[in-house]
């Protein structure tokens, strides 16, 4: 058993206080009885002594330290409650940048990406989700919604819809806006996801990573393309070609989107090997759900107890009037 206010167990040094008094003013009425009367004479004048009321005395003592107990606010067990995590979010950003025209998925890189973020949407109907864009900069296409009509109507569907999107690849800010997007809730589960085709600089992938840890964010990466360099288209139908006249050629590029993900305690997959992401994506979204629900039940304060003392020492003081105004 703990106290929350320990330093209000002195006022049980009272007791013996009052214990004395009582004694002591019990004392001194027979005292001065003696004086006007000898004792001996009590009887045939028909004084009667004034009464020790030794039980009432011992109920008011018990039940002044169950008082003073239970104004300790004493406490012990573990509230069973446990606190509701809340909602459900998903953030998911896809990557717009020109390799992502590229059609080794097919119809193109984008296109692949685009419509399993749709089956996302279809199947997580209770997850509110967020889409976010990103090339050289980034941009939040749509808050947290439930409103699927309005989060597929921001999905793009080509690399070139985004003219406001700097070209490039870059994670610099990505993650930020991603967390940005979320509620500022600890206890509801929060999940990213990153369609890319890779290519990050080293610098941009730690700092990412920092990002998501320092929010502890979970990030899933989702590797867009194929293992094989495979030309770029440029707007015009054409390809896109370097300043020495060559093709420009990408390829999905796993590295950095491998150390992304583990080392912020997501998982990489590869889109055009993947079985079911709609299953991964749930079991991360339940088992943050379930680490929630133990931090808020692990983090519970210890129950307080004091209406198990004071609800006796107000029966006490009940009797110990009663029995005072009797002699007892």
């Amino acid at each position: 058993m703990e106290f929350q206010y320990p330093f209000f167990l002195l006022l049980l040094l009272i007791i013996p206080l009052y214990w004395w008094l009582r004694v002591k003013w019990h004392n001194t009425e027979l005292k001065l009885l003696r004086v006007f009367v000898r004792p001996v004479l009590w009887e045939r004048v028909r004084i009667t002594p004034p009464p020790s009321r030794l039980l009432s005395r011992i109920l008011w003592t018990a039940a002044l330290a169950l008082s003073i107990t239970a104004l300790s606010s004493p406490t012990w067990g573990r509230s069973s409650a446990i606190t509701s995590t809340g909602s459900k979010n998903l953030v998911i950003a896809l990557d717009v940048s020109q390799s992502m025209a590229s059609m080794d998925e097919m119809p193109s890189r984008i296109a692949r990406a685009a419509s399993e973020i749709r089956k996302l949407a279809e199947e997580l109907d209770d997850v509110r989700i967020a889409l976010v864009i990103f090339s050289g900069s980034s941009r939040l296409a749509s808050p947290l919604t439930l409103d699927r009509e309005f989060l597929m109507n921001r999905l793009p569907d080509n690399v070139w819809s985004s003219t406001d999107i700097i070209p490039g690849t870059q994670l610099s800010d990505m993650v930020k806006l991603m967390v940005s997007a979320l509620p500022e809730m600890d206890l509801e589960a929060s999940l990213g996801i990153i369609f890319s085709d890779g290519g990050f600089h080293d610098y941009a992938t730690e700092s990412a990573i920092e990002e998501a840890n320092r929010y502890g964010m979970n990030l899933i990466t989702v590797g867009v393309g194929g293992p094989i360099e495979v030309p770029i288209p440029n707007e015009g139908g054409g390809l896109l070609i370097d300043a020495e006249g060559d093709t420009v050629r990408t390829l999905l590029e796993e590295g950095s989107l491998r150390e992304l993900a583990e080392r912020t305690g997501g998982v990489y997959v590869p889109l055009s090997g993947i079985e079911d992401l709609i299953s991964i994506v749930k079991a991360f979204l339940e088992h943050i759900s379930a680490e929630n629900s133990e931090l808020a039940t692990g983090g519970s304060t210890t129950t307080r107890r004091y209406q198990y003392f004071l609800a006796p020492a107000l029966l006490l003081f009940t009797f110990a009037i009663i029995l005072e105004r009797r002699g007892l």
